[in-house]
């Protein structure tokens, strides 16, 4: 069946063992379209067909009970199972072949009420403020904007983009009194990004930069994402 919501989240949970989703997130999400990439993890030295084999219904199981967790009549949720050596590899073909916006990247929190939202000028801008909306306006939470300008950047050019996306967010439908905004002058963006996110439930990144390999996560966003420990949404560049 086809997605016919605005937004479409891919969310990957590995089968090979039983790993149901949190409650928080379930809620976070359900203002969204899902597709549950169902995937195996197959050893280097081992055939795919083989392990599909042996392991196929007990891993569809469990990805049944995961899509269960996900389902209400408002919104659809797709299915996938995949038995993969390469898992990054799969999530982006996966995310490419289900038109996804975003990709949920798991982590450990209790809440979502305070949201990280760091932007890199206006690269993926409107997609990353209009996924925002959807999740915000469902929910309690707050948003803080973040942006970072070297040294040699006149600050004013941070504020600017900062004030148009909180200005945007307003106009999907959010209250003002949630949106908050922080400039960082002259630092390091991974670093800051990685130091805000220890005050913050959840980040939502844009996309790396394309490239034929890694695209979702590339050389930027793996860093990030290594050192947290909170769940992410990376926001796909997709235009």
């Amino acid at each position: 069946m086809p997605l016919t919501g605005d937004t479409t989240i891919l969310v990957p949970v590995d089968v090979s063992v039983t790993e149901p989703p949190d409650q928080v997130i379930l809620e976070l999400l359900r203002p969204v379209n899902i597709v549950v990439l169902g995937y195996y993890p197959v050893p280097k030295q081992t055939a795919p067909a083989h392990l599909k084999e042996d392991h196929e219904a007990e891993a569809a199981e469990r990805l049944a009970n995961i899509v269960s967790k996900f389902a209400r009549a408002d919104h659809d949720v797709e299915d996938v199972l995949v038995f993969t050596k390469d898992r990054r590899d799969t999530i982006d073909r996966i995310a490419d072949q289900h038109d996804c916006d975003a990709v949920f990247v798991p982590g450990e929190t209790d809440t979502i009420e305070h949201i990280l939202v760091p932007l890199r000028g206006d690269v993926n801008l409107e997609r990353i403020i209009s996924l925002v909306g959807d999740l915000v306006r469902a929910s309690d939470a707050a948003v803080t904007l973040f942006h970072s300008v070297d040294e040699e950047t006149d600050p004013s050019q941070g504020e600017f983009i900062l004030r148009g996306a909180a200005d945007r967010l307003s106009e999907e439908g959010v209250d003002r009194d949630r949106i908050d905004w922080k400039l960082s002058e002259g630092g390091s963006p991974k670093r800051d990004i990685i130091d805000l996110v220890a005050d913050y439930d959840l980040v939502v990144l844009g996309e790396a930069e394309p490239s034929l390999r890694d695209r979702i996560l590339g050389a930027v966003l793996t860093p990030i994402l290594d050192e947290i420990e909170k769940p992410a949404i990376i926001v796909r560049d997709i235009e």
